[in-house]
Order: structure tokens, then C-alpha cells, then sequence
């Protein structure tokens, strides 16, 4: 009897030795944890809120062919409906190019009058104009039949143009290259929809 009470006496005098350290080692335990999931809640929510800052409503071909679709019905652009700036994706939201920072590159589109409007990039970067025309072209419906003038221009800044006859009026594409002040180069794109065929610039 005598040898249990002194396992007794034993087991609650290490208890209570260890107890401080046990209690603080679970507070420790419990704040990691807390840390980990709020750093996990917060780099998911920046995942999410970065993914739906660019989507699919931005999609250059669905701007292009809103132009379009109003110009040939004769319908008068207007600035409040049409001027923008901001970030232009692809057809799955994502970004068209990234400037030479690394940043998602940014695009103008400004309407000029009722009939004219322009979208450009503002930005040189790793923009592919051959890419992003044959993905213009396959979504207004439009082939080489469509094509009517095809130049390449030697001045300074050498453009490349072409022009597309959409059925009431005409979407040109210019592209030139431009370099940084680093010396990289870059394009540098020119989207013109209007009712009218444009003149060379």
C-alpha cells in the first residue's frame, strides 16, 4: 500500500511539474496552426481574387466584335459604352501579354467618333500581333477572302498593316516594333474598326 501511495505522490508531483510546460507547448501548438490556415485562407483568397480580376468579359475578340456588330448595323459608338483601360485576355481570361516588368500589359480602346474606334496596346512585351490576328480574324468569321490590302511599311517605325473588309465596314491592324529603354523590343499593335475604309497613317 505504502509503494502505491508513493507512485502516487510521484505521478501527481511530475504532473504538476509538467503541466506548465504542457499547456504552454498545446497554446504554441494551437497558434501555429491558426497561423498556417490564415496564411493559407489569405494566399487562396489572393489566388481567387487575382484570377477573377481577369476573365473572359475582357476578351479582346468579344470587344472587337461588339465594334463590329455595331458598326455594321450602323449603330453610333459612344464613348460611355465602349472607352476602356485595363487589362485585355484571351478567350480563356488570360492576359494578352505581360509588359517587360513582368505586369499583365495594359490596352486602350477609345472611341474617336460615331464610326471610328481604336484599341491599342500601351506597352511593349511579349505580345505575338501573328497570334493575336489569326485569333481576331477566326472569331469575326473572317478569312483571307476578307483580307483587301496587305502593306508593310519601311518608314521609322516599319508597320505592318492589314485591312479586313467585315460586310459594312473594316477592321485594320497595325503592328510595329518598338524598343525599350533596355534596349528589349517589342510590338506594339493598333486595332482600328470603322465604318469607312481607313487611309494609310
Amino acid at each position: 500500500m505504502e509503494t502505491l501511495n508513493k507512485v502516487n505522490r510521484r505521478f501527481w508531483s511530475c504532473k504538476k511539474k509538467f503541466l506548465p510546460i504542457i499547456a504552454v507547448a498545446s497554446i504554441l501548438h494551437v497558434g501555429c496552426n491558426n497561423a498556417a490556415r490564415n496564411s493559407t485562407s489569405e494566399t487562396e483568397e489572393e489566388s481567387v481574387e487575382t484570377e477573377e480580376e481577369y476573365h473572359a468579359e475582357n476578351d479582346i475578340a468579344m470587344t472587337v466584335k461588339s465594334l463590329v456588330d455595331a458598326i455594321r448595323v450602323g449603330e453610333k459608338l459612344d464613348t460611355t459604352d465602349y472607352n476602356f483601360n485595363g487589362v485585355l485576355t484571351d478567350g480563356i481570361g488570360r492576359p494578352l501579354y505581360s509588359n517587360v516588368q513582368g505586369h499583365p500589359g495594359l490596352w486602350d480602346v477609345d472611341v474617336l467618333s460615331p464610326t471610328v474606334a481604336v484599341i491599342r496596346n500601351e506597352d511593349i512585351g511579349d505580345l505575338l500581333p501573328d497570334d493575336l490576328e489569326s485569333y481576331l480574324v477566326s472569331n469575326l468569321g473572317l478569312d483571307a477572302a476578307n483580307l483587301i490590302d496587305s502593306l508593310e511599311y519601311h518608314g521609322p517605325e516599319g508597320a505592318e498593316t492589314s485591312v479586313y473588309d467585315f460586310g459594312g465596314g473594316y477592321i485594320r491592324l497595325d503592328v510595329r516594333t518598338q524598343a525599350a529603354a533596355s534596349g528589349l523590343e517589342g510590338a506594339m499593335v493598333r486595332i482600328t474598326a470603322s465604318r469607312d475604309l481607313p487611309s494609310p497613317r
